[in-house]
């Protein structure tokens, strides 16, 4: 439960810093309704109530109610200097109780921009944010947007709506709830607040966690009947604490409209059992994405593919990074925080990254695309190039080849994603090849002998394809007659193909021997003069030649 008690603490605060920042509406960033205005224009036109925007007026008008600040609070009315005087206040204080016990309406939905939201039926400087429900019958509550004196549009509650409220005021019916409780519990005001509003709502935290405790447990015992199936299974181990806090948040909120708690109450409780409902379906999602990887994971590792535990922790890890933005987003959102520039930002930080480390993650996305293939594994045998050796490691930046020669080959998986690679393990026939040279001298009938005993050679072993077995005499050697010999031995592994090989070549070594027939080994005649003898009959015979021209 200290995850849990960890959450609580984070909402606790993140309340705190909501409900500090909201007793300084002017603070607030909201549209301005004419863009046309400078950012200079904007800053003297902002009001210092908070009045810009309709969420401003309605929250600003119940903080100043709750804060005792009656007079502020009549600012909030579209009332003239002379009915401000003489009743706003009380205007003020029926007002607010027809917001605490008669209105209808999410305060957290109404526009947060200047201008207001486009609403059928509704002028344009009209803003409807819920009504009134009094003795069956519904009063539409309507905000309206004027210029005050120091030049700044500002939202009022609309004079018609006023008109209504001591008639509507009246009409409320106290609870039968109340009547019945002490004087003192009903008539003393905390914040505004009836005292016994207060301690149950102080007694609701513990209750409300009592019960979804009970709720939690009760359906973790029903889960039980489908406890062979995994997926049931890790949802089950994983609902007790994220559970329990989803359900104390649906009961708090529940709790807070049955005892009719004052509006700016529970508009408070409603952002804090909203962050806890986003906190804890973020909780329950990401325990039960680490108990799926966790068992996928254990699997591989029992398996052949027990490499493919990296690939799922960092799937494991992406989810749940991505769980814990789209919660972060969903906070802001109910923090009235516009989150377009949060995730303009993620997407451009996103490019930024991806350019950056381009390198990186073409390495990483080969090392996903390889392991996720299985085009090789650990231990078994690859070429790659030219290299032929063993792997010994696939991580997800490169992979490790011992090769023939002892050495360590590192290759980039971005690069090896790109290459031709041959997974020597994995193929079940090797193909042997052979060329072998008789004398010039071999007899056409010892060469057919040659060829029929070595065909029959091969198709009698048990380790060779009898298909694909193939003895042909080629060609006529500068010195030998040629035999081409070619078949596919049944085995995968280079061990055993080799000891084959040898096999094979030794009893068509023995085979031709046998036969009287010899192996060709290359010769050739060359013809050596004396160089100085040969000049020597040319000087000779120089001079006789002359003199037969002259004569001629």
């Amino acid at each position: 439960m200290n995850a849990c008690l960890r959450f609580f603490v984070l909402v606790l605060f993140a309340s705190s810093i909501l409900a500090f920042a909201q007793q300084t509406p002017a603070a607030g960033t909201t549209e301005t309704a004419n863009p046309s205005h400078s950012s200079e224009d904007r800053v003297e036109n902002e009001d210092p109530l908070g009045r810009s925007t309709p969420h401003g007026t309605v929250f600003g008008f119940l903080q100043a109610v709750h804060s005792g600040k009656d007079k502020e609070a009549t600012q909030y009315l579209q009332l003239s200097g002379q009915e401000r005087a003489n009743q706003g206040e009380r205007l003020v204080h029926e007002l607010q109780a027809l917001m605490d016990k008669a209105f209808v309406g999410r305060v957290g939905a109404i526009s947060h921009h200047r201008e207001g939201s486009v609403q059928p039926g509704v002028p344009e400087d009209h803003e409807r944010i819920g009504f009134f429900r009094v003795n069956g019958s519904e009063t539409e509550v309507d905000l309206v947007r004027v210029t005050d004196p120091s030049g700044a549009d500002v939202w009022l509650f609309s004079a018609q709506v006023l008109a209504q409220v001591p008639k509507l005021y009246d009409a409320i019916e106290n609870s039968e709830l109340e009547s019945r409780l002490p004087d003192f519990l009903v008539s003393t005001q905390v914040l505004s607040t009836p005292l016994w509003q207060v301690l149950a709502l102080v007694l609701l935290l513990p209750s409300s966690f009592g019960l979804a405790w009970v709720i939690v447990r009760l359906l973790r015992a029903l889960l039980r009947m489908w406890r062979h199936q995994d997926v049931v299974e890790d949802i089950r181990s994983s609902l007790v604490g994220p559970a329990t806090l989803i359900f104390s948040a649906v009961l708090n909120e529940i709790g807070a409209y049955l005892l009719r708690a004052p509006l700016l109450i529970r508009e408070y409780y409603r952002i804090a059992t909203a962050l806890l409902l986003v906190a804890g379906v973020t909780w329950l999602v990401v325990r039960v994405i680490n108990r799926w990887g966790e068992r996928a994971r254990l699997r591989s590792l029992a398996g052949s593919g027990y490499r493919n535990g990296s690939l799922i922790l960092l799937g494991q890890r992406i989810f749940n990074v991505c769980v814990l933005i789209v919660c972060t987003l969903i906070m802001l959102a109910i923090f009235s925080v516009d989150i377009t520039a949060a995730v303009a930002g993620l997407g451009i930080g996103s490019i930024a990254i991806a350019f950056a480390a381009q390198k990186t993650l073409e390495n990483l996305l080969g090392g996903i695309s390889i392991l996720g293939d299985q085009v090789i594994r650990v231990g078994e045998v690859c070429r790659i190039g030219e290299d032929i050796g063993t792997v010994e490691d696939i991580s997800l930046r490169s992979t490790r080849i011992r090769t023939l020669a002892g050495t360590v080959l590192s290759v980039p998986n971005g690069q090896l994603a790109n290459m031709n690679l041959e997974n020597i393990s994995r193929r079940q026939k090797t193909l042997f090849e052979a060329k072998i040279g008789l004398r010039s001298g071999t007899s056409p009938e010892q060469l057919r002998s040659v060829l029929e005993q070595t065909r029959a050679l091969l198709l009698g072993h048990p380790k060779v394809d009898p298909d694909l077995a193939r003895v042909h005499f080629v060609e006529f050697g500068e010195s030998s007659l040629d035999i081409e010999i070619d078949c596919l031995l049944l085995t995968g592994t280079r061990a055993e193909f080799l000891d084959i090989r040898e096999q094979l070549l030794l009893q068509i070594m023995e085979l031709v021997t046998g036969l009287g027939v010899e192996f060709a080994t290359p010769a050739r005649i060359l013809h050596i003069t004396d160089t100085q003898q040969t000049d020597r009959q040319r000087a000779v015979a120089a001079p006789t030649v002359m003199r037969s021209r002259a004569r001629g």
